[in-house]
């Protein structure tokens, strides 16, 4: 079925200014296409959240996300909590990392996406409903990450080396190993407690990759109604440096320490502090969070 008029919702400065480098060309495409839409530019964190809902209930038959994973989740949020949250959601890829379109084999560039919106193919996929203790909840679409995972985000963040594109997070995680302050978690995989001693992580995943490629999760699929976890501890730094490398092809799965588990909530309690992140984005959450899969929640355009 054609796509109706759709709202293009584009953040100028993912990929590095790539989003607002090929801008004019995705347009022209676009047109050339026969494809109706209208382009909101987003001016920092939060706007596309905004955006989004106010095109949710505008009457546009999608809205798609030009930019990154964070760009993505932010429509997504806004969509959801609109008054109309049966909309379609579409990507066009720009960002560092791109992580639920590669995770998903959607498109491995973003004219393939401008391909797609021509006749696009309609699949409901799952998302996560993080909540914590502070009355704080908002929807994850890829990975919500708990320890060094966040803490590679913040170093990343912090270091400007995000310049160095999808080895920014390689790069952080293997000089952040280390000075990670290791501590104990307790985590409650549909309700059975799990005590972690020496705890490194907990990372939760909607598709095998996150942080620009990381095969974190090798047999994560976003459309089985299910948690995909890993969670490591017990390790010794030196052991951590020996076992990043084989995450990229997923091949982490089985060495000591690691393990994988799939369910349809977890909780986690930590300290206060203890670092995480949302689809890339460092968030402050008050403990215990919970994460719960909602299958089949957002209609995507592949």
């Amino acid at each position: 079925m054609p796509l109706g008029k759709f709202c293009l919702i584009v953040n100028p400065v993912a990929g590095h200014g790539r989003s607002a480098k090929i801008l004019p060309e995705v347009e022209s495409v676009l047109r050339e296409r026969g494809l109706s839409f209208d382009v909101a530019r987003t001016s920092g964190p939060g706007d596309a959240v905004e955006i989004a809902k106010r095109a949710a209930e505008s009457g546009y038959s999608a809205v798609v996300a030009m930019g990154g994973d964070g760009t993505l989740e932010e429509v997504v949020n806004g969509v959801l909590s609109s008054g109309n949250p049966g909309v379609a959601v579409g990507t066009i890829p720009s960002g560092t990392g791109n992580d639920f379109a590669s995770g998903n084999n959607l498109f491995s560039h973003w004219s393939h996406a401008l391909a797609a919106l021509q006749a696009p193919r309609r699949v409901k996929m799952d998302v996560f409903r993080v909540t914590d203790s502070s009355g704080f909840s908002r929807w994850a679409i890829n990975s919500v990450g708990f320890g060094f995972d966040a803490y590679v985000v913040q170093r990343v963040q912090q270091h400007g080396s995000k310049k160095f594109g999808r080895l920014s997070y390689f790069i952080e995680a293997l000089r952040g190993a280390f000075d990670f302050a290791l501590t104990t978690l307790e985590v409650y995989i549909d309700g059975v407690k799990n005590v972690l001693p020496q705890a490194w992580l907990l990372a939760i995943t909607n598709t095998p990759k996150y942080g620009g490629g990381l095969k974190v999760c090798p047999d994560a699929v976003s459309g089985d109604g299910q948690l995909d976890a890993l969670l490591v501890n017990g390790i010794s730094r030196s052991y951590v440096l020996r076992v990043l490398p084989l995450v990229f092809q997923g091949r982490h799965v089985g060495k000591k320490g690691v393990r994988l588990e799939r369910a349809r909530a977890i909780e986690i309690h930590a300290e206060p502090g203890f670092p995480s992140h949302m689809d890339g984005d460092l968030v402050d959450l008050t403990y215990p969070v919970k994460i719960a899969v909602e299958p089949a929640r957002v209609e995507f355009l592949i």
